[in-house]
């Protein structure tokens, strides 16, 4: 079987669409030896930055000599991008080779045992959610991090009964549709991935996202970590975080329950306290600056991704990290889409933010970098409230280039332009050839000043990136 043998059984037999419910996934694992009974499992779930941040502890962990895989979703280029194991995805011979496997497990002719198919085939988020730990397993992997794809309670990742920790990153109204109307609502769809004595780090959302977490936390007897980053007038607060949900109350119902409290905060003072652990909370605005990653939002990710690997650490998993792969890891770290600086000259910046929080985030990092006036190449989804999204880059936006990212939920390229008839619009349906004329524009009528940068959408990410290397 090759590469392309595998995108044919997945177009053409896997079940289309997302499709609620996690009994295929957990037949299919199951038919597989359940592969993620043996992993120590990260698992995150969260609106925006679960990329980012799993990106940023996978990045810090293979610097220290640990072997990660890593399944993000959506893939940009290539389905090889969901077996990535320390930043390298999968040749297409591996990738072939474990999805025959898993194929096979579906159609119920494993070389070990024949069975009857399954009843309902995967979607093809399951399918490759599940060749990912097929993969990851046979890889010898010592940690999995694993992305949510929507959601978090009935999300196809949803199916671990253990796991080393929990992330739930920035909350904000997206999906509303399937996932609820409201920051509540949606909030506990994402908290639906914590179990009973989990670990949980947290991004500080708002309140009302803050109150549902804590909530669940409290009813699945869960480790609350918040850690924070504040830029306040040109000064920087960090708060790591990891004391601050302990309670003495939590533990009331404990025997000895005054001795574990005070057992528990004297271990995490020690832990805190200790010269490692106590260099690297030191030197945070040190580590921040070293991160590779652009974009302001960042550094909150990063206060996440960091606030992990020393829980992790003081947990026991993690005795190779030391404060010198933390920073090699924030140094190395790469995640295309995001806010990624494609050429210099013109300055062709790429941020796939597809929704309101993301879009103000990006603004975020424009005023941080200066940028008051660009070229936008626009492709968006027509389920986004692409509106707010339209109003809120309106202030930034010498010209606009309207496109149509490959997918069929896209918003017309003519219902953007009438949004922004005021700027010289021009419309260029295929993403490749919206670039190339956005960098066409500001060479000619600005010399080459004239930022670029497009945004929308993930989906059109990979043509972007490949017109910008054409």
């Amino acid at each position: 079987m090759t590469y392309d043998d595998v995108q044919n059984f997945i177009s053409k037999d896997c079940t289309s669409g997302s499709v609620y419910g996690l009994a295929r996934i957990k037949e299919l694992v199951k038919r597989l030896g359940n592969p993620e009974k043996d992993m120590k499992i990260i698992h995150i779930a969260g609106t925006n930055g679960k990329g980012s941040i799993s990106r940023m502890i996978m990045s810090i962990l293979a610097a220290s000599g640990y072997k990660v895989g890593i399944f993000n979703s959506p893939f940009l280029e290539s389905r090889r991008e969901y077996l990535c194991i320390n930043g390298i995805n999968a040749t297409d011979e591996e990738y072939a080779d474990v999805s025959e496997r898993v194929i096979r497990a579906i159609k119920g002719k494993s070389k070990s045992k024949s069975t009857s198919k399954m009843s309902q085939y995967p979607t093809e988020f399951e399918f490759s959610f599940a060749t990912a730990l097929k993969y990851f397993a046979e890889q010898q992997c010592d940690f999995s991090i694993i992305e949510c794809g929507l959601g978090g309670l009935t999300d196809a990742t949803n199916i671990f009964e253990d796991k080393v920790l929990s992330i739930i990153a920035n909350i904000g109204l997206d999906h509303t549709k399937l996932l609820g109307n409201s920051i509540k609502e949606i909030t506990e769809q994402k908290c639906g991935i914590i179990i009973k004595n989990d670990t949980v780090v947290t991004y500080p959302s708002d309140k009302e996202a803050m109150k549902v977490i804590k909530k669940v936390c409290k009813a699945q007897n869960a480790w609350l970590i918040t850690p924070d980053y504040v830029d306040l007038n040109g000064m920087n607060y960090y708060n790591p975080g990891l004391t601050d949900n302990i309670k003495k109350s939590d533990y009331k119902y404990l025997p000895n329950a005054d001795k574990v409290y005070a057992d528990t905060i004297e271990s995490l003072n020690k832990f805190m306290g200790s010269k490692r652990a106590e260099k690297v909370w030191l030197s945070m605005p040190y580590l921040l600056d070293r991160l590779s990653l652009k974009g302001a939002f960042q550094k909150k990710n990063a206060m996440v991704a960091l606030a992990s690997v020393m829980t992790l650490k003081y947990k026991g998993y993690l005795k190779k990290v030391s404060f010198s792969t933390i920073e090699k890891g924030f140094k190395t770290v790469s995640w295309p889409g995001r806010f990624e600086t494609l050429l210099k000259k013109p300055l062709v910046i790429a941020d796939g933010g597809h929704n309101v929080q993301c879009t103000k985030a990006l603004i975020e990092s424009l005023d941080e970098t200066g940028i008051g006036k660009a070229i936008f190449v626009i492709g968006i989804m027509a389920d986004k409230d692409y509106k707010e999204v339209f109003r809120l880059l309106a202030p930034y936006i010498e010209q606009v280039i309207a496109t149509e990212p490959a997918n069929p939920r896209r918003l017309d390229a003519e219902e953007i332009c009438k949004f922004f008839r005021k700027n010289f619009n021009n419309i260029e349906k295929d993403p490749c050839d919206a670039v190339k004329k956005a960098i066409e524009i500001s060479n000619k009528d600005y010399s080459g000043k004239m930022p670029v940068i497009v945004t929308g959408s993930l989906y059109m990410m990979a043509d972007i990136r490949k017109a910008v290397k054409c």
